[in-house]
């Protein structure tokens, strides 16, 4: 059984707690967070009253010995959280993302992979059906090859709501690194290929309640040619959410209607362009993808979890694990300077100015 020790129990912190607590393979020992009344408080609703509770990580460390640390907690902090546990030879499983400067996330990558550790970082949009789904019928070419995608993400998503995070109302680049990221890493896994550059734009619209931009706008260019559109905001001028990603092949169009599913495909048919009228809605009927029925944040979660003891356990590579969450990093930062610079950045080049290992590519 897998002794972990977790920190964090915050809005995303409970959602883990609960996956944890219905793994049979791991044992919470200690939970830590800065407010001690409040995580004891916290821990009973959880119904994990017996486990000790700790306002200093590195005394939950020493006194409970765990095998794991699972890190539920604002990115300002990550790095010396994790290098704490690396050094008592603790394996870590980091909520995204892992840091908010890529020379740390370098440095604790390197930290892993020196010490035989397991670093994995908590990606799990990845294993929604959903997402395993578009994956598989890229992969397959079940629609050809994908030419161009269009990806929009657009909530008001006000900072001052009580059930949310608060640190993200003063972080540079809010959308682009707590949001976006998700979306750049789907992009990766599903279309299976890297982004070899990038042209960006960012800004903060007048009526946001963050400090800095809270709007991405982005054409990434893939490898294999592949353009994607993207434009994501967690301010828009209307608080219905709207998630629309569309990725057309040379055989058809592959259209996810809603975050967490309601996937759709539809074959392309060349000669029904000759006839009909001029601008049919859907000449070809847009067929519904068969989807298994999923809890957003709580099975995905678990999944992920899976991975992470089986990776412990057996040794076994995880998939998001901080060498891969790095392209998916750096690809955040390298938007934030193609923004602020007005350029193109090269993906190749970009990689090279870090120091970014090749065998970790």
């Amino acid at each position: 059984m897998l002794r972990i020790v977790q920190v964090g129990v915050g809005v995303r912190g409970e959602d883990w707690a609960r996956v944890v607590c219905d793994n049979p393979d791991i044992k919470t020992v200690a939970y830590v967070a800065r407010r001690l009344n409040v995580l004891k408080a916290r821990v009973r609703e959880f119904g994990d009253e017996g486990v000790p509770c700790f306002d200093n990580l590195a005394k939950a460390l020493e006194e409970t010995k765990p095998e794991a640390l699972l890190l539920v907690t604002p990115p300002e902090g990550h790095y010396e959280q994790v290098m704490l546990a690396f050094e008592r030879g603790i394996h870590a499983l980091v909520e995204k993302p892992l840091t908010e400067d890529l020379t740390e996330a370098i440095a604790l990558v390197r930290e892993a992979d020196q010490r035989g550790l397991q670093l994995m970082v908590g990606m799990n949009f990845r294993y929604l059906p959903s997402h395993q789904t578009i994956r598989r019928i890229i992969k397959e070419r079940q629609l050809g090859e994908p030419s161009f995608a269009q990806f929009t993400y657009l909530r008001h998503r006000d900072g001052k709501r009580e059930d949310l995070n608060k640190y993200c109302l003063t972080m540079k680049q809010p959308m682009l690194v707590e949001q976006s990221n998700h979306h750049l890493d789907l992009m990766r896994y599903c279309y299976d290929r890297e982004v070899e550059s990038v042209l960006a734009d960012t800004w903060n619209p007048s009526w946001s309640t963050y400090e800095d931009d809270s709007n991405v706008s982005l054409l990434l260019r893939f490898e294999g040619g592949l353009r994607v559109n993207y434009l994501g905001t967690w301010t828009a001028g209307w608080n219905k959410f709207d998630f629309r990603w569309r990725t057309d092949c040379s055989g058809g169009v592959l259209i996810q209607k809603a975050q967490f599913g309601d996937l759709h495909m539809a074959e392309f048919s060349p000669e029904l362009a000759l006839t009909g009228e001029r601008f049919k809605d859907e000449a070809e009927p847009l067929q519904p993808v068969k989807l298994e029925p999923v809890e957003p944040f709580v099975d995905d979660t678990r999944a992920l979890l899976a991975k992470f003891v089986e990776a412990v356990q057996e040794g076994k590579p995880v998939e998001t694990s901080g060498k891969d969450h790095l392209k998916s990093l750096a690809l955040v930062f390298a938007c934030t300077e193609a923004a602020e610079t007005g350029q193109r950045v090269e993906m190749s080049e970009f990689y090279q100015r870090y120091s970014i290992p090749r065998a970790w590519l």
